[in-house]
């Protein structure tokens, strides 16, 4: 035994040396990436959100998969409808909703994964799910025409799909959007985040990146405890795609189309993807980069939930303001 241990003592007193490096490592930077101080709503649970708001009545929907919420003003002062999806936190992106109605849009706040009726997680999300919502607008809105669609981050992704396979969409919004499908969630199989005819759209393999140090980082940054920085992996992956068939193509959409994003997001290049959107558009559109913003503008700061985000507390705040005025004096025009 005593020469197993002359053998073995120094693998054994360099693996400890390495554990107790990897545990000081995250405990310092869990004090070095706080979380911000702020308490979000658990976004995909529908108790989460408010009843009822001033002078809009707040419905529950729960018909087959389209499930959220429906916002209508006591008085409607815009023509259609709006549709809103959150991100891959799984919410119906209620607080644009929110903004919306309460300027007199008759609103539709949906989730699109995770609820009763629809996948419990984002991957394989049928398309069709979405034309069963404006389905369900035609027949319980004040009126659907126009049909303008919200979507922010992955629900942005799907918004910009939406118009190659549901020609009644008029209008897209995208915050921090992307210009390709994206492989989905699921921790084991690679498949795509949305299905047509029960078949993946193609996608973007996150294997399709030609090198592997944005995911080798990843890894390293995951098992110190530091925010990780998913950024340089969508870009590897975007990049390495040799084929042409996983780019969304926005020529079906046949009204507005306006764009925002941060030009620090370090979540994934939605500031690159809404710039070839908007060259490869022959309509056009408008697009607003917020220069020194991040991924999601309500987020206090560089990080939060574990990832990095980009941009700073006053950027984002000020980007959220922004972005608001924006959304609120064009949706104005186009339903006028």
């Amino acid at each position: 035994m005593r020469g197993v241990w002359k053998v073995l003592r120094w693998p054994v007193a360099l693996l400890v040396v390495v554990i107790l490096a990897v545990v000081l490592a995250r405990v310092v930077n869990h004090y070095r990436y706080p979380e911000p101080d702020v308490t979000y709503a658990e976004p995909a649970d529908p108790a989460s959100y408010p009843a009822g708001l001033p002078g809009v009545t707040v419905t529950p929907i729960a018909d087959g998969p389209v499930r959220g919420f429906h916002l209508r003003p006591d008085d409607i002062r815009h023509d259609g409808v709006v549709l809103t999806w959150g991100g891959s936190e799984g919410g119906p992106d209620f607080e644009h909703a929110e903004l919306l109605a309460l300027e007199g849009h008759e609103v539709l706040s949906l989730f699109y994964f995770g609820q009763p009726g629809q996948p419990a997680t984002l991957d394989r999300v049928p398309v069709e799910n979405a034309s069963l919502a404006i389905d369900w607008a035609e027949t319980h809105a004040e009126s659907a025409d126009p049909v303008t669609v919200v979507g922010t981050s992955k629900g942005a992704e799907l918004a910009a799909l939406l118009p190659t396979y549901e020609p009644r969409v008029d209008n897209l919004v995208l915050f921090a959007p992307m210009d390709h499908v994206m492989q989905g969630m699921d921790q084991r199989d690679v498949v795509s985040s949305w299905t047509v005819d029960g078949q993946d759209v193609p996608f973007v393999a996150y294997s399709d990146a030609a090198e592997r140090g944005p995911v080798l980082r990843l890894a390293v940054s995951t098992l110190l405890g530091e925010p990780i920085h998913l950024r340089p992996v969508f870009e590897g992956a975007i990049a390495g795609h040799d084929r042409d068939d996983a780019r969304i193509d926005l020529a079906p959409l046949p009204g507005e189309l306006l764009m925002f994003a941060g030009g620090d997001d370090q979540l994934w290049p939605a500031d690159d993807a809404a710039r070839r959107m908007e060259q490869a558009r022959p309509e056009g559109a408008e697009v607003h980069i917020y220069d020194d913003a991040g991924h999601v503008f309500y987020v206090p700061g560089d990080h939060s939930d574990g990832m990095r985000n980009g941009g700073s507390a006053e950027a984002n705040a000020a980007a959220l303001e922004e972005s608001n005025r924006v959304l609120v004096e064009r949706l104005a025009a186009w339903s006028r």
